[in-house]
């Protein structure tokens, strides 16, 4: 009697589920137009101090021939590059050079040459002494920039999407309950950045000459930047 019992209550069972088992294929199978569609849009941010100091330089000449300009600007950035190479947490860059000829309606004609480069360091403890030395040998610092590494933004870029999804759950449970809906399924989320911050930079300041030997190296305070993030979706609802 008790396995006759135990098998009546499986085959209840196994006929229970048979039925059930066609509506849960139906609910999953539910075309999406026949939910509620909403759309929203989360946004998302991070906070972080730079971890980067950038310090851009131009070196330049007018002579009379472009030769002699040239051999100038050349020895300026091969003493810069040399300078920079004696801390080993400055990365220097040499980058696009030009020389065009100078003809003045009532001068004689000239040749300006010229190049830029930059010195990068994570932070100021040996870039700024080194900004002051190379203003005093002739360069002009044309902005002295905080920012974050490539590495850390993308990081950062990837803490804001995370906040700006958590955004969008918050929002599509709390606007769902009010529906009297709940949540099925995101048919769809897109993500963009909010652009990289902004550098924080100082005005170009011109070299200094001998008599500003002396002079104290420039400053700058590395201020906290905010790395933002913001998405869209397409939520699914249903009763």
């Amino acid at each position: 009697m008790r396995l006759s019992s135990r098998l009546t209550s499986l085959s209840a069972l196994a006929l229970a589920l048979t039925a059930i088992t066609p509506a849960l294929a139906l609910a999953q199978n539910k075309p999406e137009d026949s939910y509620t569609r909403l759309e929203i849009n989360g946004s998302g941010s991070v906070k972080a101090a730079p971890d980067q100091l950038i310090a851009r330089f131009r070196a330049e000449s007018r002579d009379k021939t472009a030769a002699a300009a040239q051999k100038a600007v050349n020895t300026l950035v091969h003493h810069a590059v040399e300078q920079s190479a004696k801390t080993a947490e400055v990365k220097a860059a040499v980058l696009e050079y030009s020389v065009s000829e100078n003809r003045p309606d009532k001068a004689p004609a000239s040749w300006t040459a010229s190049q830029a480069l930059t010195f990068t360091a994570p932070d100021g403890s040996a870039l700024l002494p080194l900004t002051g030395d190379l203003q005093g040998e002739g360069l002009m610092l044309e902005d002295l920039s905080w920012s974050l590494s490539p590495e850390n933004q993308k990081k950062l870029t990837l803490d804001a999407e995370k906040n700006a999804v958590e955004d969008l759950k918050k929002q599509a449970d709390t606007l769902a309950a009010s529906l009297g809906l709940h949540v099925v399924r995101f048919a769809s989320v897109s993500m963009s950045s909010g652009g990289f911050p902004r550098p924080v930079m100082m005005m170009a300041m011109a070299a200094r000459g001998p008599a500003a030997d002396s002079a104290p190296p420039p400053s700058s305070t590395a201020e906290v930047q905010t790395v933002r993030a913001t998405a869209h979706a397409t939520v699914l609802l249903a009763p």
